[in-house]
């Protein structure tokens, strides 16, 4: 059985309202196993018998389309392209007074993390950005998160590209879920 974390963007805003349990037996229905979702925020673990993340994206978006009438977009991955990127994660915080958040950007390719970085503005010197494949890892000092101008590029790319952030702490506990799926 191959696991998967499934990633919905624009769940809970602009009007789209996916309750978890009903996003949960959604996907059971469309045969997938174990499926498990986590913190109330779009968040999927899930198992399939089909080894291909693409196939997956376009199963789970067929089906949230079919049920709620429009499009939801989703970014899947398996636990070890997760892994991969905890294992990587450039950023320690230093120790220097600033309380700071660390998120990741996921993006739905490699090509679309360049384009999003490619057109982002100057950082504030607190903040800190690196692209890992097809994620970009971001720590900002907390109360930033939507106010600097790299958070309003990301907000506003996210109109135009497949792209959704997702703090360290939650990535990690999703991580952590796809190690012990259970039923």
């Amino acid at each position: 059985m191959n696991v998967f974390a499934v990633f919905l963007r624009g769940v809970n805003v602009g009007g789209v309202k996916v309750l978890m349990k009903d996003l949960a037996a959604l996907l059971q229905d469309a045969g997938f196993t174990k499926v498990r979702t986590l913190l109330a925020s779009g968040n999927v673990v899930l198992g399939s018998k089909e080894s291909d993340p693409s196939r997956i994206k376009d199963t789970v978006e067929q089906s949230l389309r079919e049920h709620y009438g429009r499009d939801i977009p989703v970014i899947v991955q398996d636990a070890e392209q997760l892994g991969r990127i905890l294992a990587k994660y450039p950023f320690e915080s230093p120790d220097d007074g600033i309380q700071r958040h660390q998120y990741l950007v996921l993006t739905g390719s490699e090509q679309d993390a360049t384009a999003v970085l490619d057109g982002a503005p100057d950082r504030h010197d607190s903040e800190r950005v690196a692209r890992l494949g097809q994620a970009i890892c971001w720590e900002v000092p907390r109360g930033e998160s939507l106010k600097t101008p790299l958070a309003k590029h990301f907000t506003k790319v996210a109109s135009k590209t497949l792209v959704t952030t997702r703090n360290m702490n939650t990535i990690k506990k999703i991580h952590l879920a796809m190690q012990s799926p259970t039923a």
